[in-house]
């Protein structure tokens, strides 16, 4: 594991650099969602471990962290910064939820960062500039964020969730987002409603885009709209897939990002090992 401890938030990059001279693979790093964590990539780094060799980000928006993060940078900023710990080129970026719009805001920015040959964004927020922002939007994104912390925190739990009274779990996820509290909301509520404003239509790195149809954070409209905004992108919703389909389907998820990754040909045949580890202290 690789790490950077900065004067204001912990960084850190697990996994396995490939020894020389094995035959490469594309590097992957995984990029977690709100609340999440690189122990939530674990289903679906075994489905794609012969595909490519994956490299999961301990990111500030972490479960169980204070947001102090937000007022420092934004999550492409923290996204660029634990990008600089991994120790050899990333091919793709595969983030998931407010991870995924982590790197959509990545690749959109005209910074001159380095920019990967490939990304993959898992259940990803989209606002259609014709969508108002106004407090009945507002009022819909805190229940579906509501929801889909109840739903993480059943995710989390695995099997033991089967064993829970729906009232206990219903609490357990009331408690998180009480913890969560208003900042951690407006963190991702923010992030939703200026997707919009990206330069989507300058992005020119092939992206594939997963959600479910049930999943109100790309919703049929919204997915139609980030599709004409962002032409290098290949929108799929599919039925069986929930807001965490990284974790509940990944077997599904696996076989659409590694036939996605068969179609490219920007990917290299190598991946020259980096010869030094990048630290960046904040």
């Amino acid at each position: 594991m690789a790490e950077a401890r900065g004067a204001r938030e912990r960084l850190a990059v697990l996994g396995t650099p490939s020894p020389a001279p094995h035959p490469a693979l594309p590097v992957a790093a995984l990029v977690h969602g709100l609340e999440g964590g690189w122990a939530g990539w674990q289903p679906l780094a075994g489905e794609l471990a012969g595909r490519c060799r994956t490299y999961a980000l301990d990111l500030p928006w972490r479960a169980g962290n204070r947001y102090r993060w937000r007022h420092h940078g934004t999550p492409a900023h923290w996204l660029r910064e634990a990008l600089a710990l991994v120790p050899e080129p990333v091919d793709v970026l595969i983030g998931h939820s407010f991870g995924a719009n982590a790197v959509l805001e990545h690749l959109a920015d005209r910074d001159g960062a380095p920019r990967p040959c490939a990304a993959v964004l898992l259940a990803p927020f989209y606002r259609p500039e014709a969508l108002r922002v106004d407090w009945p939007l507002y009022d819909a994104a805190l229940a579906g964020f509501r929801q889909i912390i109840a739903d993480g925190v059943r995710v989390g739990l695995g099997r033991r969730a089967g064993d829970l009274d729906p009232e206990v779990l219903a609490a357990m996820a009331d408690t998180t987002v009480e913890r969560i509290g208003p900042v951690g909301f407006l963190s991702l509520f923010l992030q939703f409603t200026g997707t919009t404003e990206l330069d989507l239509g300058a992005v020119t790195v092939p992206t594939l885009v997963l959600a479910g149809h049930g999943d109100a954070s790309l919703s049929e409209d919204r997915a139609a709209a980030l599709a004409a905004a962002m032409p290098a992108a290949t929108v799929r919703r599919r039925p069986g897939y929930t807001h965490f389909c990284h974790a509940e389907q990944p077997g599904d998820v696996g076989a659409d990002i590694a036939r996605f990754l068969d179609g490219l040909a920007a990917l290299p045949a190598t991946t020259p090992l980096a010869t030094t580890l990048l630290t960046t202290e904040e």
